[in-house]
């Protein structure tokens, strides 16, 4: 008896070639400015990314969260800041229509608002405690997969296009195993998505474990939690008050804390400026960037929207008719007169195309 032995080679397919790797075209870079930042809310959660909150069960971050979903659709103040306005989705898992209704009725309380106006905004609330609230689970392989409802939270996410999307809690939403950072890492991809389709934020509320807890870190699992998004907030709580710290803020300042008290079932800032107050300061700021960019573009004086020696907001802070305005303030007021595209960049007209520059110039739409 013979056997013939034949190589795998000659059976195997033809491998297919390769796909060129799809470099990133940078060579109009030089004449084109470069993306502002885009912020869910400025310096402390931004957008096309994922935010963690984390804080011990009843310290109060569902209503700190419902608080900021509100804040966005009403284009109001959330401890300090003003949220981008524009709609929101709100996945809970923990609590009930019946609580969500009482919750959010103290938010409008708080504003002076009707659940109309909220609707009017654009928030979209639904509950998941009688059912399934899973986005990602593992396949066989351990890889993490989106599930039906992760792909109905994305059309509507691409259809209604918030500017938040807060999914409470990820133990109830990540069908995965926390300790895994593979698993970890691909969860936050699927959320990323999200927050990328929307051209908004995500915000994951989570639980700490104990050991986040006593470390002061408000962590829970694999590192791969804190490593894998760009933001993220942990609450503390002490009677009435709590402490809002931004443990990780990739874009903006690190470290930053914010002290609440609880009152009439919202969080209110300990000695902060109302809505009001904020806006009116905002509002001087950014007429008094642009009163100084008109008056040095008529001395044909241009500046720079990056950090460095013509970096506009240092560079006008030094002159006189800054009445005391720090770079730091006239940095801000740029960066929202940038998103609100009440300003723009241009190459600098003094300047060979070959050696352009980007400057500041007033849009003629531009509130004086």
């Amino acid at each position: 008896m013979s056997v013939h032995w034949q190589s795998f080679e000659q059976d195997a397919a033809p491998e297919e070639p390769l796909e060129p790797l799809n470099f990133i075209n940078m060579s109009f870079w030089d004449a084109t400015p470069v993306p502002a930042r885009q912020w869910a809310v400025r310096d402390r959660v931004p957008a096309h990314q994922v935010t963690l909150f984390s804080g011990e069960g009843g310290s109060g971050k569902s209503i700190v969260e419902l608080q900021l979903a509100c804040a966005h659709v009403l284009g109001r103040d959330w401890f300090g800041t003003l949220p981008e306005p524009r709609p929101v989705i709100y996945q809970g898992c923990e609590d009930t229509r019946d609580e969500l209704h009482r919750r959010v009725a103290n938010i409008c309380q708080h504003y002076d608002v009707g659940f109309a106006d909220l609707i009017a905004g654009g928030l979209n609330m639904f509950s998941c405690v009688e059912g399934d609230g899973l986005l990602g689970v593992p396949n066989r392989s351990g890889q993490i997969e989106p599930t039906r409802l992760y792909n109905r939270l994305l059309e509507a996410a691409k259809d209604i296009q918030p500017i938040h999307i807060g999914i409470d809690t990820s133990a109830d939403v990540f069908g995965g195993s926390e300790i895994d950072r593979g698993q970890v890492r691909q969860f936050v991809s699927l959320l990323r998505k999200l927050a990328i389709a929307a051209n908004g934020s995500v915000v994951l509320l989570s639980h700490p474990s104990l050991t986040g807890i006593n470390s002061g870190t408000g962590i829970s699992g694999s590192t791969a939690w804190h490593n894998s998004v760009r933001s993220r907030i942990y609450l503390t709580s002490d009677d009435d008050l709590r402490t809002i710290e931004f443990k990780k803020n990739q874009y903006g300042p690190l470290g930053e804390r914010v002290v609440v008290r609880y009152q009439d079932g919202v969080f209110v800032p300990e000695g902060g400026k109302t809505d009001v107050e904020l806006a009116m300061i905002h509002k001087v700021a950014d007429n008094a960037f642009l009163d100084l960019l008109n008056l040095t573009a008529k001395q044909l004086r241009f500046f720079g929207a990056q950090k460095g020696t013509n970096y506009a907001p240092a560079q006008l802070a030094k002159l006189p008719q800054a009445k005391g305005y720090t770079a730091k303030t006239l940095g801000d007021a740029m960066e929202r007169l940038l998103a609100a595209e009440k300003i723009k960049l241009v190459p600098n007209p003094t300047k060979k195309a070959s050696k352009a520059t980007l400057v500041l110039l007033a849009n003629s739409g531009a509130e004086q």
